[in-house]
């Protein structure tokens, strides 16, 4: 099928056109950072510029006036309109600019050559991110009101979890008690109580508090309770012990009691986290399962994961904040926290969002992505705080100290040079040309 079988009724502003030659043009925009005394430069992508729509059409046949006036009347009407592209469809424009020529040879005809340009509306500052902040951006301070709104939505972190975890039960309870009104369910009752036991004890191990007995078809509240506090008490609370992955299990504990497809997602989920990287959204399936077991395994999973996600954000926002003050991390270990936190939230989202109805996973979801996006920007900051990063040369043999004296005039900063650079072996002996990471002033 080529693009002559598909091709659309073109129109502007409901004016029918027709077009005899189009293309289609775009910019990117671009910042360019070059470094003195190294050769080439650091080129940072700031997004797509609007498209550019040039086109050619003909107007002609007994009624080519009023045609052309019906046309130019919606160009000159001020704002964007909807233009129906003949290959690519609806897209909101406005004519930037315009062409009408007539020949003595093509009598009851004209030509029109114009410029359609992609309009993009603006989109609310903090939108959907940073709702709970009301900040302006066309006064002067508006830089500064912005980094403001920033801290003081960071110190909320802990209310945000809060939130989230108010609301996770609530999926989990309705869902079990769904299960437990199903015809025929008492056949499998003790499947469900011995998978969320196994899960509940298998959380618990980690923390190495053992949770108390109960019947959590009896008691359906104390579920989420008992594999929160057990994640919490389990999640570590130094940088380098978040960054070893230490409190993010390589399975789903008690994995063994699940179900086979749920517990392949969970254990999948979270080696994207340990990886720190996006997890796969086609392991999930398009809504809960009607098996009652089954159910249980993915909302047991849910529970996990997603507390998961709300206490390792809540210590990596400590770590960010302890940060800002006395940097201990290099960059790239404050992206390490960052990503951590961030697939643990794009898992329990992912979860949340294919498992459950919208109205139980909404609330959840939005304050799941809040948080992220704190952490990411407050992350940022600290790392501006710091000079750009460089590598540099290390033109004779040297100790750090030695190499802190030449560089900065300062000695006493070996010691950054040893957190930028965790994996150098000999820092009483660098020999010549090797290439270390340094900040660039």
């Amino acid at each position: 099928m080529s693009w002559s079988e598909t091709l659309l009724d073109a129109s502007f502003r409901g004016v029918s056109i027709q077009v005899v030659e189009e293309s289609l043009q775009w910019e990117r925009a671009v910042a360019v950072h070059g470094t003195p005394f190294r050769n080439g430069d650091s080129v940072r992508d700031l997004g797509r510029a609007g498209r550019r729509f040039p086109m050619q059409l003909v107007v002609f046949g007994v009624n080519y006036e009023i045609e052309l006036q019906n046309l130019l009347i919606a160009l000159e009407t001020i704002g964007p309109g909807e233009l129906i592209h003949p290959i690519y469809g609806s897209v909101s424009v406005v004519p930037q600019s315009l062409d009408v020529k007539h020949h003595a040879e093509g009598p009851d005809s004209a030509m029109v050559s114009l410029v359609f340009l992609e309009d993009t509306p603006d989109l609310p500052f903090f939108a959907r991110q940073f709702e709970f902040v009301d900040v302006g951006v066309t006064e002067e301070e508006a830089e500064y009101t912005w980094q403001d709104g920033v801290f003081d939505l960071f110190g909320r972190i802990d209310s945000l979890v809060s939130e989230i975890q108010s609301w996770i039960g609530g999926g989990w309870v309705g869902l079990i008690e769904k299960a437990l009104g199903l015809p025929g369910i008492f056949l499998r009752v003790q499947q469900l109580r011995s998978q969320i036991l196994g899960v509940i004890s298998g959380v618990a191990s980690m923390a190495k508090n053992p949770s108390a007995a109960f019947d959590p078809l009896v008691d359906l509240l104390r579920t989420p309770t008992e594999i929160r506090s057990a994640i919490q008490g389990s999640t570590p609370s130094s940088s380098t012990a978040l960054l070893s992955m230490s409190g993010v299990p390589a399975n789903i504990p008690g994995s063994a009691s699940l179900t086979t497809e749920a517990a392949r997602v969970g254990n999948a989920f979270l080696i994207s986290a340990r990886q720190g990287i996006a997890p796969n959204a086609d392991l999930l399936p398009d809504g809960m399962p009607d098996d009652p077991v089954a159910a249980s395994g993915f909302a047991l999973v849910v529970l996990v994961i997603t507390e998961l996600a709300a206490a390792h954000a809540q210590a990596v926002a400590i770590v960010i904040e302890d940060e800002s003050e006395e940097p201990t991390l290099s960059p790239t270990e404050l992206e390490g926290l960052v990503n951590l936190v961030r697939s643990l939230v794009q898992s329990a989202i992912l979860l949340q969002r294919r498992l459950y109805d919208v109205e139980t996973s909404r609330p959840i979801i939005e304050a799941l992505r809040n948080t992220a996006a704190m952490i990411q920007s407050r992350a940022r900051q600290v790392i501006l705080q710091s000079p750009p990063m460089v590598e540099r040369t290390v033109e004779t043999p040297a100790s750090l100290r030695l190499l802190a004296h030449r560089w900065y005039g300062d000695h006493a900063r070996s010691i950054e040079l040893i957190r930028l650079n965790p994996g150098l072996k000999t820092p009483h002996n660098i020999p010549a040309g090797k290439v270390l990471r340094a900040y660039a002033e």
